[in-house]
C-alpha cells in the first residue's frame, strides 16, 4: 500500500484490508521503499510478550537452567508444590 507522497498521510485502512490472522501483514511503502508494517493483534500481543521476556536480565540463562533441571529429573509434582505453598487441591 503506497503512502501518498503529496501529503505524507497513510491511506485509510478498512477492516477488509486489515490482517485477519497470524502471519498476515500489510506493508506500507513510500516511493517504493517499505516504511511501515501493519500486523494483526493476534500476532502483535505475543510479539510484545516475547520482547518483554527477552528483555529481562538472565532470562535465557534461567530458561537453560530450568531445561537442564527437567532433563535431569529435578522437578516437583503438583502435590509437592501444593504442600510446600499450602495450596488446596482444586475440584476437577
Amino acid at each position: 500500500m503506497e503512502v501518498s507522497a503529496g501529503d505524507g498521510h497513510l491511506p485509510p485502512v478498512t477492516p477488509d484490508d486489515a490482517p485477519l490472522s497470524t502471519r498476515e501483514q500489510v506493508t506500507f511503502t513510500k516511493n517504493g521503499t517499505p516504511s511501515a508494517v501493519l500486523i494483526g493483534m493476534d500476532e502483535w500481543e505475543p510479539l510484545q510478550e516475547t520482547l518483554f521476556w527477552l528483555s529481562q536480565p538472565r532470562i535465557r540463562e534461567s530458561i537453560g537452567e530450568a531445561t537442564a533441571d527437567v532433563a535431569g529429573g529435578r522437578v516437583l509434582t503438583e502435590e509437592q508444590i501444593r504442600a510446600e505453598f499450602d495450596v488446596p487441591t482444586r475440584d476437577r
